[in-house]
């Protein structure tokens, strides 16, 4: 029992950096859509399946998602695939090559360079999903989706 005891402490000292990781590393950004996408939040794993396009439609009969994304190696972008993805970006770029040359052809995210791009490409175009770093100040024609786990 008491060897029980040790383990869990253990292992609950050794996911609690992770854990706490997890959380500042979803502090650094705000995730922004166009005003024409439904809903207050998303759960991660949708916005998730919605960046790998494993989701190519907003759920709730919404209309097609169109994420995009930072430069990869923007700590914005380190932050948000270690947060929703759950993959450091280097993994994300592999999926993204093997998806290629896959049967199904996927590309991957349109890449824009700065927190200001992104805004303006959400801002333009109808079900567009983006993601810029915290405190970032937002125009009127894009808000915020909260995420949920």
């Amino acid at each position: 029992m008491r060897s029980l005891l040790a383990r869990s402490i253990a292992f609950a000292l050794v996911l609690w950096p992770a854990a706490a990781g997890l959380a500042a590393a979803t502090d650094t950004f705000v995730v922004i859509v166009h005003p024409s996408v439904t809903g207050a939040s998303i759960r991660r794993a949708d916005l998730g399946a919605v960046f790998l396009k494993k989701a190519s439609r907003w759920s709730g009969g919404g209309g097609l998602a169109v994420p995009v994304d930072q430069s990869g190696t923007s700590p914005v972008r380190i932050a948000f695939s270690e947060g929703v993805l759950r993959q450091p970006v280097a993994q994300v770029v592999q999926y993204w090559q093997k998806q290629m040359f896959s049967a199904a052809r996927l590309s991957p995210p349109p890449v824009k360079a700065t927190d200001a791009d992104v805004i303006a490409f959400v801002a333009k175009n109808a079900g567009a999903v983006g993601y810029v770093t915290a405190g970032t100040p937002l125009p009127a024609d894009v808000r915020t989706l909260a995420l949920i786990d």
